[in-house]
């Protein structure tokens, strides 16, 4: 079954070769490659005792491509640079240390096509053919308005949601100064309060060792005391020294049977009641702003 195989593809190769030996054959015959002719490739194929091989293995063998090679190249020779545009830049070798590196690998390629660029501008120029693109040229976009409609929401979605990100981040790192700076705060108050008390320790303590036996008020209580105060002392002559201040009229049994102080004709001169004052009734607005308008 192997050997049966094995016999199919040889066939096949066979076949191949031999229409692939035999449209060659009909290329040269036609002329379309210049410079090679079907004798020059039978002489070249044939062997030392001047036999010619079979067509197939002559037209198929390696020396019929070199020569088909040879007659290309002559061919583009003999045509200007304009008609063939190959450009082949010498000047940056190909040559990269670490050619599993993608990141080497596609610097060396941009170097090596930026040099072809360069050097097929100049071939431009020397044969005075423009290559630049007009300022009116209208060029097709290659993707559509609505797939780069796409692509601006898609952009700009990814730069709202790095803004997002980052104001996330300036924000929690505001929250944890703004902690830091309130631990601070209250630990600083925490260390003013803790020294004034034991500020006031320590006087009371140095207070208590000055103190002398047999007094009862300290050096303080006794400078305190000197002290006087002329306008306090005269605002307590005439408003008292403050306590109760609401209800301080309300009867008590001695007051509420003290008739003394009531007078049958009411609390008015004559028991009569009247305007205060001792001048004339005063007139009203409106007859005060006529007499006013009379006088002008």
């Amino acid at each position: 079954m192997a050997e049966s195989d094995e016999d199919e593809t040889n066939l096949d190769s066979l076949l191949e070769a031999e229409a692939e030996a035999a449209a060659l054959r009909r290329a040269i015959a036609e002329g379309s490659i210049p410079g090679v002719s079907l004798a020059d490739i039978e002489k070249e194929d044939s062997d030392d005792d001047g036999n010619v091989p079979p067509p197939a293995a002559t037209l198929g063998n390696r020396k019929a491509l070199q020569a088909t090679t040879g007659g290309l190249s002559r061919q583009q020779q003999s045509l200007q640079w304009i008609e063939k545009m190959d450009v082949v830049p010498g000047v940056i070798p190909l040559e990269v240390s670490e050619v599993h590196d993608d990141l080497k690998r596609e610097v060396a390629f941009y170097d090596l096509a930026l040099a072809a660029v360069l050097k097929a501008r100049t071939k431009f120029k020397e044969v005075n053919v423009p290559f630049s693109r007009p300022d009116d040229f209208y060029a097709e976009m290659v993707k559509t308005d609505e797939h780069m409609s796409k692509v601006k929401d898609r952009l700009i979605f990814e730069s709202k949601k790095i803004e997002a990100f980052e104001q996330r981040k300036n924000n929690k790192e505001h929250k944890l100064r703004a902690k830091e700076a309130r631990a601070n705060k209250l630990a600083a108050k925490s260390k003013a309060k803790k020294d004034h008390l034991e500020a006031v320790s320590d006087w009371a303590k140095n207070a208590a060792a000055n103190r002398v036996s047999g007094r009862v008020n300290d050096d303080d209580d006794e400078y305190m005391s000197k002290a006087f105060n002329k306008k306090r002392a005269a605002a307590n002559r005439k408003y008292g020294h403050g306590g109760k201040k609401s209800r301080f009229r309300s009867n008590d049994p001695a007051t509420l049977n003290d008739m003394s102080a009531y007078n049958p004709r009411g609390n008015f001169a004559g028991g009569k009641k009247g305007k205060g004052g001792s001048g004339s009734n005063r007139t009203g607005k409106r007859a005060r702003d006529a007499a006013r308008s009379r006088r002008k």
